[in-house]
């Protein structure tokens, strides 16, 4: 996963992977949930302003999906930059 994410970010995109922790009752153990998020900025109509914001790409609790999600943007990125 790390591998990934450094492959990712020196091609040119950045990308972040949180991790967080909750309790189950149901399964009676800590679970880790991961989310996958790139920085953007954005217009706020509100204030009038740009502002950044951190973009939800996946959440899940599944570290294969996150591992196989990172795969997937790594080649979309190396795809784009070879254009």
């Amino acid at each position: 996963m790390k591998k990934l994410q450094t492959a990712i970010v020196k091609a040119g995109l950045i990308i972040k992977v949180n991790s967080n922790q909750f309790y189950s009752a149901d399964q009676k153990r800590m679970i880790t949930s991961y989310r996958i998020c790139t920085p953007i900025d954005y217009y706020s109509a509100k204030k009038e302003e740009w502002k950044n914001m951190d973009y939800e790409i996946l959440r899940t609790c599944s570290m294969p999906e996150v591992i196989f999600c990172l795969l997937d943007i790594y080649k979309a990125v190396t795809a784009w930059n070879r254009n």
